[in-house]
């Protein structure tokens, strides 16, 4: 810990000590002694915790953290703020030279350790796909940090559990009440810059109906075909169902058949601000949608970042048919 926050005033003071950090922790991950087990599992252990082992049927609450040799993190429990939940059965503890294994080390809470697995090793078939992701060779090692975080009966999991979901969607729900304060704050800004007149909903979306349909209006559980343009706040167009418009911004894909897309309204289907934002038309009706992040994509990211998180959609929008 005390290295972490050495590590933490450093950072600020410039690209120079960032370097030199990444190379210590190189040379940690080097000066490392690993065991070997018997079916040829590296391991250091870090530390020795406390207490009883545990029992048939437990539960195993774990800290889980896989690393690349530059430091480079490919998954953690701590991004999820919830760690990864083991059933223990002794007698089907696995010796497999991997995760399994590494799991059946760790018999104390506060029990710690890393293990150096390649690649192939951790991720089995889905090697290649993994791989291209985040740039790993094949034959490249992997650092998984393990720590046992509690030992708990299954009726203890069982509570704990629903408590830590409950703080989670209070913590989700307040987040995004604030996500939402500062959607619609943007929203109007950019209206107002743009000179834009558009009214607005309760749930904070934003619309203007440039060409009023003559149509039916859609209800929830209609089925309609919309033909759409997606754009950030920013303008930056990110989709398309019209080729045209897709080469105008460099976007095309001679793969793709561009045609408006079929959807029911209020089946979940699409993002929240087109569930709500296509009602408000009728057929043959164009309009702008301003939708804010809570009602589209939240703070998940789209499209390898195409979609940044936590991003204001703006889409136009033609309603081609409705049925009900």
């Amino acid at each position: 810990m005390k290295h972490r926050k050495r590590l933490y005033r450093l950072l600020p003071l410039g690209g120079l000590l960032a370097v030199a950090a990444f190379f210590l922790l190189l040379q940690a991950y080097q000066r490392m002694s690993y065991k070997k087990t018997a079916t040829g599992l590296h391991y250091q252990v870090v530390s020795q915790g406390k207490g009883p082992g545990p029992q048939e049927g437990d539960v195993l609450l774990l800290d889980v953290c896989y690393k690349t040799n530059q430091g480079k993190v490919l998954f953690d429990t701590e991004a999820h703020k919830l760690p990864m939940a083991l059933s223990y059965d002794q007698h089907t503890a696995q010796k497999d030279g991997g995760f399994g294994e590494a799991v059946g080390m760790l018999q104390k809470k506060g029990d710690s350790l890393v293990c150096k697995l390649s690649v192939e090793e951790i991720f089995g078939e889905s090697i290649d796909a993994i791989a291209a992701q985040y740039g790993l060779k094949e034959k490249e090692k992997i650092f998984l940090h393990l720590k046992l975080q509690d030992i708990m009966s299954e009726e203890e999991y069982k509570n704990w559990e629903t408590e830590q979901i409950t703080m989670l969607q209070k913590e989700n729900q307040e987040k995004a009440k604030q996500q939402l304060t500062e959607d619609v704050m943007a929203i109007a800004r950019h209206l107002e810059e743009n000179k834009i007149v558009a009214k607005s909903s309760d749930s904070g979306l934003f619309y203007v109906i440039d060409t009023p349909g003559q149509g039916a209006q859609p209800k929830q559980g209609s089925q309609v075909k919309v033909n759409y343009t997606g754009r950030l706040l920013d303008g930056k167009v990110f989709d398309t169902s019209l080729a045209t418009v897709a080469e105008q911004h460099g976007i095309h894909n001679p793969q793709r058949t561009y045609e408006a897309i079929a959807f029911q309204l209020g089946a979940g289907q699409v993002i929240q601000g087109w569930d709500e934002g296509i009602m408000y038309l009728r057929k043959g009706a164009r309009a702008r949608l301003f939708i804010p992040s809570t009602l589209a994509y939240g703070s998940r990211e789209v499209g390898h970042g195409l979609i940044p998180a936590n991003a204001i959609l703006i889409f136009d929008v033609e309603l081609v048919d409705v049925q009900d």
